[in-house]
């Protein structure tokens, strides 16, 4: 399907119009206003002769008669200006009268009281043809136009679901890290809390790991922390080497005594 003119003028002049495209451009044929002479519809300006109206109006060469008479009649009682001159119309088989220097017509004299004075039916036909392409090629433009904007507005669209797509996918990727970073840290952080004494601090608040006598001044050097087991086992008594030694020193000097 060709494109339209205007869209193919608008691509050539963005530089994006193929050679072959270039040359599939077709040749506006430059129309005829006045339409075919022996055609007695060419005096409307909506129509347009063809070839039907070739092969089938004739025409007259030759004005009637009586009706020859009766205008010879006319233009005695009502001369025409030096500027007009009389055509024979080969359609409908009458004359009628245009002024040479404006290019008006009229069907009756100048000088006659009911004639009408007004452009002929080519030139309105061809003021109509030209609004109504001038019309097409501004519609045309339009489309253009509006082809154009769409294609980019396509274009933007497939970029910004490209960005989209991209920055979610990279969203998911670092939430799934994070994700990941958060469980490891609960793991350890669990096994770290399975490993502490449940009589520590430590073990169910954010105090550093220690014995369970961390912190206090009074104890220190009181209790004993050599001792295996859990923490609760553990006294503030001396160890009991020491009070087996200390039994032992008592009952010598009982001895010695």
């Amino acid at each position: 399907m060709p494109l339209p003119p205007a869209l193919l003028a608008k691509l050539n002049k963005r530089g994006i119009l193929s050679a072959k495209q270039k040359n599939s451009e077709p040749s506006l044929k430059k129309q005829e206003f006045k339409g075919l002479s022996t055609c007695p519809n060419k005096s409307n300006i909506y129509h347009e002769c063809n070839v039907w109206c070739e092969n089938h109006w004739k025409g007259t060469t030759t004005p009637d008669p009586k009706y020859f008479k009766n205008m010879q009649r006319l233009l005695v009682k009502y001369p025409l200006p030096g500027n007009w001159t009389e055509v024979f119309d080969k359609g409908i088989g009458r004359y009628y009268y245009w002024n040479m220097e404006n290019d008006l017509v009229s069907w009756l004299p100048p000088k006659h009281p009911k004639s009408i004075k007004c452009q002929s039916a080519a030139k309105l036909r061809e003021n109509r043809l030209k609004m109504k392409e001038r019309e097409e090629r501004i519609d045309n433009e339009k489309d253009a136009d509006k082809a154009l904007r769409d294609r980019d507005k396509d274009r933007s669209s497939d970029d910004e679901d490209k960005d989209r797509s991209y920055r979610s996918k990279h969203s998911d990727r670092r939430e799934r890290e994070r994700e990941e970073r958060r469980r490891r840290r609960e793991e350890r952080h669990k096994k770290r809390k399975e490993d502490i004494d449940p009589m520590d601090p430590a073990a169910y608040s954010d105090v550093p790991q220690g014995g369970w006598s961390e912190g206090l001044e009074n104890n220190k050097g009181k209790a004993d922390s050599t001792a295996s087991g859990v923490l609760f086992q553990q006294r503030p008594y001396p160890a009991p080497g020491e009070v087996l030694a200390a039994n032992k020193e008592k009952d010598k000097t009982k001895k010695d005594k």
